[in-house]
């Protein structure tokens, strides 16, 4: 989503309220922390405490009972302070209190996690406490000297109970006490904590603050880089702006984008207009050097048959022994000659009129073997020796006219090459399209001749037209692909490469 400045200096500023805001309601948030933690005191650990020390101390008491062996003195005792009936129900009363008090939430987060089962547990022992006491004073009140044996296993019975209950009172209030302590040093940690906090997220929020002001003053500082930006693209330099990618997605940053798509717009179009006049004048050029080399073949072609149809008359009529063995060497000289000129005017007429390619599905490979098979001793003689290796895929291509930029290109290294040289041609198979390889020995080419290789009547070689490696680069172009040409450490590297589909 995008804002407008307007809308982000808003939230700015909303931004900042909204920090300080959260700073007060964080403080707010952490005292009430502090008072839950004393209220977990007052309303649970102290009455807890407080209950469990008075079952504790009318414990103790109802064990001056079971320390008296005398039954009568025991029944005079219970007649007359009336101990023993009333305890019972005050341990089940208070106990009860207690668990109430050790089930509540506020407790949970102060003791251990079994301390509520530990003070159920108490309970239940105290009911069977409370049940046992009871029996013994229905024994003693009975005054039955028969029962005093009961009495005694009765006193001893509960002597025990009140060992437990007292040594588990005890330990309740110890971590009682324990929790309390914990709670308000805890509280203590805590209020410090929440000042320390709150005076770090005060000082954070005056930091966003400041960074949200320096943030609104520096989105209006691109204002001068754009105002330059314009004023060099009104001077005529286009080069893409340097922070236009960087630019948020704001009005000035949308500005910043426009003016750079604009500047590589116009860059684009000059660029564009500068290939497309250079194919023209390249597109003139070879179509003027096309009718010149037509008209000029046309007008040689009939003389040069003449020419060669009378020299060979006139050789033909003096075939015997009586003629003259130097004629007849001039005779053969301007026939060869001739034939010479007739095959430079064939290369010239076709390389004016070459015709579109006729596409068709063929084997690459194949088509290469029996290239190299068809010339293999005539290029022997020459010294050479051509090898293919590489894969073998199906193109859809004219397969004379790629035969014909092949034969250009291997014909050419073998006549520039030293003898015994090996020419090797490489097929590589690609998604898309294939590339074809074709290196030489040759000992390589200057960097002018690289240049200029493949310019029409452009040749190194005494003999040549100039005409093979251009005709190849038009055929190449033709089926939409892309002829280069590199130096190697001992000669020269062709690289063609073709689509495999016609698109």
């Amino acid at each position: 989503m995008k804002f407008s400045i307007a809308t982000k200096i808003f939230l700015a500023f909303t931004a900042t309220i909204v920090v300080f805001g959260t700073v007060l309601v964080f403080g707010v948030w952490r005292t009430q922390k502090t008072l839950e933690r004393v209220q977990a005191v007052n309303q649970t650990i102290v009455p807890l405490s407080l209950s469990l020390s008075d079952i504790q101390t009318d414990l103790r008491s109802f064990s001056l009972i079971l320390n008296e062996r005398d039954p009568l003195v025991l029944r005079r005792t219970i007649q007359v302070t009336r101990l023993a009936p009333s305890v019972p129900d005050r341990f089940e009363r208070r106990i009860r209190q207690s668990v109430e008090l050790s089930a509540s939430p506020l407790l949970a987060p102060a003791v251990d996690i079994e301390f509520s089962n530990r003070v159920q547990d108490l309970e239940s022992a105290i009911k069977t406490f409370s049940q046992d006491s009871k029996s013994l004073t229905q024994l003693v009140l009975d005054d039955r000297r028969e029962d005093d044996d009961r009495i005694v296993e009765a006193q001893t019975k509960l002597r025990d109970h009140v060992r437990r209950i007292d040594s588990e009172l005890t330990a309740l209030r110890a971590e009682l006490r324990r929790a309390t302590d914990k709670n308000i040093k805890e509280a203590n940690q805590f209020e410090r904590s929440s000042l320390y906090i709150l005076a770090v997220s005060t000082g954070v929020a005056l930091f966003v603050a400041l960074v949200l002001l320096f943030a609104v003053s520096m989105t209006m500082r691109r204002l001068t880089h754009l105002t330059a930006a314009a004023k060099r693209i009104g001077a005529g330099d286009y080069s893409p702006l340097q922070a236009a990618n960087k630019a948020p997605s704001d009005e000035i940053g949308t500005l910043f984008r426009e003016f750079d798509q604009m500047a590589r717009s116009i860059a684009e179009r000059d660029q564009q207009l500068r290939e497309q006049h250079a194919r023209f004048v390249k597109t003139e050029r070879l179509a003027t050097i096309g009718r010149m080399t037509s008209l000029i073949t046309h007008e040689l072609r009939n003389p040069l048959s003449s020419i060669n149809l009378n020299a060979e008359m006139v050789y033909d009529s003096m075939s015997h022994e009586s003629s003259d063995p130097e004629v007849m060497e001039h005779l053969n000289t301007i026939i060869h000659e001739v034939d010479r000129l007739k095959d430079i005017t064939e290369q010239y007429l076709v390389y004016a009129r070459l015709p579109a390619p006729k596409f068709e599905a063929f084997s690459l490979r194949e088509l290469v073997e029996n290239l190299v098979d068809f010339h293999t001793w005539e290029w022997q003689d020459l010294g050479a020796e051509v090898q293919v290796e590489g894969e073998d895929p199906q193109i859809f291509a004219d397969p004379g006219q790629i035969r014909q930029a092949l034969l250009n290109i291997i014909k050419n290294a073998v006549e520039a090459g030293d003898s015994d040289q090996t020419i090797l041609v490489r097929i590589e198979d690609g998604d898309d399209h294939v590339t074809l390889s074709i290196e030489d020995h040759s000992g390589g080419l200057p960097d002018v001749d690289l240049e200029k290789i493949f310019e029409p009547f452009y040749t190194t070689k005494q003999s040549g037209t100039g005409l093979g490696l251009a005709m190849t680069q038009q055929i190449i172009d033709e089926h939409g692909g892309k002829l280069r040409v590199e130096a190697t450490e001992n000669g020269t590297r062709f690289i063609i490469e073709l689509k495999k589909e016609n698109s």
